[in-house]
């Protein structure tokens, strides 16, 4: 009986000690669970990048510096999306096979959007995808306006 009691007890200490054990802390911005961080930007906002691979679709979601959601998108088609705190726009796109830039027109500047990186598990069918943060807004007449341009610098989608 004692030989029992000394094994559940070194089973005890064993389960004790492996729940006490740490676990290697992640390093760097921590996106939606699955998704790869595709880009990141200067003011420390990350793009993430995930796609469906039962319906092709792409999901795209840009984080502020603090993990917050500034803007996403979804689409199995090209698509651009819009959205954000007035301090920190967030434009996203889906882009045409193809596309290499996707250029903004942000009320009276141009911004040069940053292409992410897809995924290791993207296929060979997924879509480019492009993001940006923007800055405040310049002249209110002037809008905005998107193009996305091939490797001939021809637009292939434009808004």
């Amino acid at each position: 009986m004692r030989a029992g009691s000394v094994m559940t007890a070194a089973v005890a200490a064993i389960l004790v000690l492996a729940g006490c054990a740490s676990a290697e802390e992640p390093t760097g911005p921590q996106g939606p669970n699955g998704y790869t961080a595709s880009a990141s930007f200067d003011d420390g906002s990350v793009l993430w990048w995930d796609r469906s691979p039962e319906s092709g679709m792409t999901d795209l979601v840009l984080t502020d510096d603090a993990g917050r959601i500034l803007a996403s998108c979804l689409s199995a088609k090209p698509l651009y999306c819009v959205a954000g705190p007035e301090d920190q726009t967030g434009v996203l796109v889906i882009a045409p096979a193809g596309a290499e830039r996707a250029v903004m027109q942000w009320f009276g500047e141009e911004v040069e959007l940053e292409r992410g990186e897809l995924g290791s598990d993207a296929g060979e069918d997924a879509l480019p995808v492009f993001a940006g943060v923007m800055p405040e807004v310049g002249d209110p007449d002037q809008g905005y306006h998107l193009d996305v341009l091939d490797g001939a610098g021809e637009t292939v989608f434009s808004s």
